[in-house]
């Protein structure tokens, strides 16, 4: 299993970032005047999301908003499928093995990657 880290567009980083400065001018224009202590915590946010989205636009590794943990279904697994059961049928088709062990290990490599 590996962990996938999802971060935004950098449309939406963009955006966010644009948003972000309005809501800073906005801050020290309007709500540290009028709010005071309100006013400062307003504009500190403001602050902070403009530059985790800044971040994201600007850096190629960016913070993510969440990871994802995804489980690897490879070609390779499909692959050894098919070489183990080649690999059975050549030892039957060659004498090494009966029918009856052919038919069991057959029935283990099924089992084990379905």
């Amino acid at each position: 299993m590996r962990k996938i880290r999802v971060k935004p567009s950098k449309g939406q980083s963009f955006f966010a970032l644009i948003i972000g400065l309005i809501f800073i001018v906005i801050g020290f224009k309007i709500v540290i005047p009028e709010a005071g202590l309100f006013g400062l915590l307003w504009t500190g946010f403001a602050l902070v999301i403009t530059i985790i989205n800044a971040y994201n636009l600007f850096s190629k590794r960016g913070i993510s908003n969440y990871e994802v943990n995804v489980e690897e279904y490879s070609t390779r697994e499909k692959v050894d499928f098919d070489v183990k059961l080649r690999k059975l049928s050549k030892l039957k088709n060659d004498g090494v093995i009966t029918e009856s062990e052919f038919l069991k290990q057959k029935e283990k490599i099924f089992n084990r990657d379905m």
